[in-house]
């Protein structure tokens, strides 16, 4: 049986990733990722957030968008301005890597 392939995080050319900066602030905030994530299910009125998923986001291996940007925003306290500027850098990015 062969080895699951492990998908390298997304880093674009400044160093800094969308999930080291929720990383960094859910630390801040002394949350692990089980309780952000339970955060998350009841702010968006979802249970199927995970702290796996969660630990995607921070290693940069997926990019929110929609109610679990908005969600996480509220949960750590960041203007989810914040939040779509480094998720669409880091997005721009990517591109212009595969263009």
């Amino acid at each position: 049986m062969a080895a699951p392939v492990r998908q390298a995080p997304l880093q674009y050319s400044d160093g800094v990733r969308f999930g080291q900066l929720i990383a960094q602030r859910r630390r801040e905030l002394k949350l692990s990722q089980r309780v952000l994530a339970d955060r998350l299910c009841a702010a968006s009125g979802r249970a199927t957030f995970t702290r796996h998923e969660l630990s995607r986001y921070e290693r940069g291996v997926r990019l929110p968008s929609g109610w679990v940007l908005a969600a996480m925003a509220n949960c750590l306290d960041v203007p989810l301005a914040v939040l779509e500027n480094e998720v669409t850098k880091q997005r721009n990015w990517a591109r212009q890597q595969t263009s």
